[in-house]
């Protein structure tokens, strides 16, 4: 083996053994954290969302509001929420902020205060490396989903 190879090759060997040992610690972490929320469209201007923790840990959730932007012709949440003075001039929520215990359920009540603004409104979990989001969408002017000829209906 030539020096240029053994070089190319220590580095490649590092990673993988890096990687390796990452693949171990979360293959060793306890159970994996999660989090329901529905509904996933917000059909009424008032209403509740259903929070739920099916894990057997505790979380913490933040409910926050992200605008709708487009990306490659599709609609998404935004990557960074409102400010909290912005979300709550387009919709109400009490509270905004809980923690759940494991199995546990909880549903917020909400209030769309500015139904003429498309915007997600998403629990947010910090579960030590990763940040869950789960969103549910509102959408103005659009009428309930029942409404719709089946063929109009979008996921």
């Amino acid at each position: 083996m030539t020096a240029t190879s053994t070089a190319l090759t220590t580095p490649m060997r590092l990673m993988l053994g890096l990687g390796l040992g990452l693949i171990g610690l979360v293959g060793s972490s306890p159970a994996a954290l999660a989090f329901g929320q529905s509904p996933l469209r917000l059909e009424q201007p008032r209403g509740v969302l259903l929070l739920s923790n099916p894990s057997s840990r505790s979380i913490a959730l933040s409910l926050q509001v992200f605008a709708v932007v487009q990306h490659h012709a599709r609609s998404s949440a935004a990557l960074t929420p409102l400010e909290p003075e912005q979300a709550e001039r387009w919709i109400r929520l009490r509270p905004s902020r809980l923690r759940l215990g494991p199995g546990a359920s909880r549903t917020i009540p909400y209030s769309v205060l500015d139904p003429t603004r498309d915007f997600f409104l998403c629990g947010v979990s910090e579960q030590g490396l990763f940040t869950l989001r789960v969103c549910s969408r509102w959408r103005s002017g659009q009428p309930p989903a029942a409404s719709l000829p089946v063929d109009q209906a979008s996921p």
